[in-house]
């Protein structure tokens, strides 16, 4: 029984095969001349360029400073004979602070004065003599008189510095003496700090620091105070700190009141556009080759090549200067493993840019 039964299942079998063949005869002819993508297209996202502005926002914690920041020291040292100020005191620039072994620096001005005024008379009396003088008394006469002076402006110099003085208008956020003290030469003895306006320092990373440029709108909020004051970036550091591979800012705001004080945490928001109606898109877009930058677009299913010029670049998207026009389609994804002339095969499309992203 067992080859009868299959002899029977091979033609059932047979059977069963030349009736599919025969069904597949009958499929309608637009399915079998449907149009099929090419094999090796390439899957990528296309946008559309539109027109739209370069701007940057940030926003980034600093600490306030004074805007000016002294810590004023004796630079001879010596004995402390007044102390004119206290913390908190406002000066004005050019008034005296302290005062530090002036009698005695005084006294070595007088004497070396004196010194200076003989020396002259010496070589006066000598130069009297007219011919009858002798050369190498007067050169040696001569030389004293030098000496004399340099001793002079030296003793002057001293004396100048043995008073203290507010080299700018502030505020004394210090002072570290006392009357009948020994102040070591160098020391500081008082701190003086500008509070108005005040300075909000920051650290901006390299990515940032380049859209930065000096005369920028900026406004400065605390938590301690709930204004907002407007401020201007002052300073933008032209190389990086070592330590942190950051660049420091310095941004300046009023501070009329003097409620921002020195050692307050602030937050400083930057919103600048830097140019408008131009073309903006995202850094990762560009294709870097030996000959320069590009991108790639579409055109009639097919992937060409368009070298472009670079602007500004703006945290993470860039200005094109030249080689893109609004209205182009952008290869945004798959560009990177293209050829001229590829056919692609588009899998979304979208418009560009919103805040520096495509939108699809």
């Amino acid at each position: 029984m067992k080859p009868l039964m299959c002899a029977l299942g091979a033609l059932l079998f047979l059977n069963g095969c030349g009736g599919a063949s025969a069904e597949s005869s009958t499929l309608p002819s637009e399915v079998a001349t449907a149009d099929l993508p090419d094999a090796e297209a390439v899957r990528v996202e296309v946008v559309t360029l539109e027109p739209s502005d370069a701007s940057i926002t940030l926003e980034l914690p600093g600490e306030i400073q004074g805007s000016e920041d002294a810590l004023l020291a004796a630079a001879l040292g010596g004995f402390v004979e007044e102390v004119r100020v206290d913390n908190g005191d406002e000066v004005r620039r050019g008034d005296v602070l302290v005062v530090v072994d002036r009698r005695t620096r005084a006294a070595q001005a007088a004497q070396a004065e004196a010194q200076l005024q003989q020396a002259e008379a010496d070589l006066r009396r000598q130069q009297a003599l007219g011919e009858l003088a002798s050369a190498a008394t007067l050169q040696q006469l001569e030389t004293a008189v030098a000496i004399a002076t340099a001793g002079a402006e030296l003793a002057r110099t001293q004396l100048s510095r043995a008073t203290i003085r507010a080299p700018f208008d502030g505020v004394i956020g210090g002072i570290d003496i006392e009357i009948g003290e020994v102040a070591n030469p160098g020391a500081p003895v008082a701190r003086l700090v500008k509070l108005d306006p005040i300075k909000v320092q920051l650290s901006v990373s390299d990515r940032d620091v380049v859209a930065l440029k000096p005369g920028m709108a900026a406004r400065v909020t605390t938590a301690a105070r709930g204004d907002l004051r407007e401020g201007v970036i002052a300073h933008v550091a032209p190389v990086a700190d070592l330590s942190t591979r950051s660049f420091l800012v310095d941004v300046e705001a009023a501070n009329p009141e003097r409620d921002l004080l020195p050692g307050m945490i602030a937050r400083v928001h930057v919103e600048e556009t830097l140019a408008e109606g131009v073309v903006v898109i995202p850094q990762d877009w560009i294709v870097t080759r030996l000959d320069g930058y590009g991108l790639f677009v579409e055109v009639d299913g097919r992937a060409a090549w368009r070298a472009v010029t670079l602007g500004d670049v703006v945290r993470g998207q860039v200005v094109v200067d030249s080689g893109l026009a609004p209205g182009d389609r952008v290869v945004v994804t798959g560009q990177h493993t293209l050829a001229d002339g590829d056919p692609l095969l588009i899998a979304r499309e979208g418009q560009c840019c919103t805040q520096g992203r495509a939108q699809f």
